[in-house]
């Protein structure tokens, strides 16, 4: 069993510390006391619980009507895309999306989790100097350090934000007046986005620990140098301005050198060490459950089964091989990623091992954001775009993905060679990714960075991607959708249009 890194600030607790009371729109903050958030900020141990605080937040589901931040990770990556189906029970919202009804009103595209989380991260941006010149005993490096998580949490949901909806409101300052409702537009320039997420992530990473010396818990469950250097990674291959590659590369070396990370093993005990247990050599940043803060995922996948693989889909991507026994196959295929003979539950979130499955009350596994394996294939990404002016960058990039395929014990089936080519080694890159991150939220994410890089050069691949995922009666009305780029984003909940009007606008492939 996994050693348990409590973050001992529930959100409830937490919301009554920082003077906030839950909310049903994602910019009204109502204090419970209009004294209580001047007076709480006296130390330097009220500021680190603000700080566990923000990591808290992105446990629980507390703001009404909304999925929490664990939730929307999971949501937002694998919804639109290839990989997961309807189960024994409908979620109506998962549905409409698969039909391609996609609209303002489906819970799935409430952003409320994710605007309180950037609130309790401003909250403590401003807070943390006021809290040094009344504790005399906390140090500029150690208010730093709590400032680069908090930093790098807002960067991190910004990122999430500008994937999934592209335009969004940019707000860095803390809310904390009575009743106060901020009216926002959205940023209409996604560089002034972008420049706040990297001007963020390069003023944490100078401050960042490189651990906290106390447990191999806490070092994934909080932010270190190596959290923002996987973050960095993941935004500059996002953007894909010039240069970004090489900054991708470069980000990546960081986690690599360190020495700090590996793979673990590919035999009977990889689900296991790596989902169940958690916290493993591999892992960089893991949300961090409990059985005090049990995960969502169990009751979604088992007790009401709402979600399930997608049979023809994984099968494509993990082909029965006559030439290999079970035991000897993928360990990321059948009773990996899914189990076949329990109606291809996604087992990554539901099993302890290839084997035995979890209880409810045992529900309490990590949801990793990043990993050691993400970072090779970023890597070999990042490579592989260099290849057209640096053709020797190809061998090094194939040699991060035989790694993966090799630890994994891949089957010969899905070998696509040696490309030596950007297109054949992105496109390698871009199935491996299926492979090796099945229902951890980035498949999405995967095909809609690769798609809308280069102008959109690859645009196929979200409209070929619907063969095998949509409906056979809507197939041809959702792939027309898909030839549109606005549809590739969500649009925003129409409670905060309403509320925002009329410096919030909709989306435009939605606007009526």
């Amino acid at each position: 069993m996994k050693t348990i890194y409590k973050i001992k600030l529930s959100v409830a607790t937490l919301m009554v510390a920082l003077g906030l009371s839950a909310c049903t729109d994602w910019l009204t903050i109502d204090p419970v006391n209009g004294v209580i958030a001047e007076e709480y900020w006296q130390s330097e141990a009220d500021l680190k619980s603000g700080v566990m605080g923000i990591y808290a937040s992105m446990l629980g589901n507390n703001a009404s009507g909304s999925n929490s931040v664990a939730e929307l990770l999971f949501y937002w990556g694998e919804v639109r895309a290839d990989m997961v189906a309807n189960g024994n029970l409908i979620l109506n919202d998962f549905n409409l999306i698969y039909n391609g009804d996609l609209n303002s009103n489906n819970g799935l595209v409430k952003w409320n989790s994710i605007y309180r989380t950037i609130n309790y991260c401003n909250i403590i941006l401003e807070k943390a100097p006021e809290v040094k010149r009344v504790d005399a005993a906390l140090t500029d490096a150690r208010m730093n350090e709590y400032r680069a998580e908090a930093l790098t949490i807002r960067a991190m949901m910004y990122l999430l934000l500008n994937k999934v909806y592209r335009e969004v409101p940019l707000i860095t300052e803390a809310t904390t007046a009575d009743n106060q409702t901020l009216q926002r537009a959205k940023v209409l320039e996604q560089s002034e986005l972008w420049n706040q997420i990297e001007a963020d992530l390069l003023e944490a990473q100078k401050y960042a620990v490189e651990s906290y010396g106390t447990t191999s818990a806490e070092d994934k469950g909080r932010v270190t140098k190596y959290t923002i250097a996987s973050l960095m990674a993941d935004f500059y291959l996002w953007r894909s301005e010039p240069g970004d590659a090489a900054k991708a590369q470069a980000a990546c070396d960081i986690v690599i050198k360190s020495g700090r990370f590996n793979l673990v093993k590919g035999d009977e005990n990889w689900l296991n060490t790596l989902y169940y247990n958690g916290n493993s050599l591999e892992g960089v940043f893991e949300l961090q459950f409990s059985a005090d803060i049990l995960n969502p995922y169990f009751n979604l996948f088992a007790t009401n089964n709402y979600l399930r693989a997608n049979v023809d889909v994984v099968e494509s991507f993990f082909p029965d091989d006559p030439m290999v026994d079970a035991d000897s196959a993928d360990v990321r295929a059948d009773r990996g990623s899914y189990r076949s003979a329990l109606n291809y539950a996604l087992w990554k979130y539901i099993g302890v091992n290839r084997y035995a499955s979890k209880t409810a009350t045992t529900a309490y596994s990590n949801f990793i954001v990043y990993r050691y394996a993400d970072i090779l294939l970023m890597k070999a990404e990042a490579l592989a775009l260099q290849v057209e002016d640096q053709p020797e960058l190809a061998a090094e990039s194939l040699a991060l993905i035989h790694k993966i395929r090799n630890r994994a014990r891949a089957s010969v089936l899905t070998s696509e060679g040696a490309p030596d080519t950007k297109e054949g080694l992105i496109n390698y890159v871009l199935n491996e990714r299926a492979r090796e991150f099945a229902f951890e939220g980035k498949r999405w994410f995967d095909l809609l960075r690769i798609a809308k890089r280069d102008g959109y050069k690859k645009k196929n691949i979200l409209v070929d991607m619907l063969t095998l995922s949509a409906p056979a009666t809507r197939l041809l009305s959702i792939q027309a959708k898909m030839q549109d780029p606005n549809y590739h984003y969500m649009p925003i909940p129409q409670s905060d249009i309403d509320a925002g009007y009329p410096y919030l606008i909709q989306n435009p492939f939605y606007q009526k």
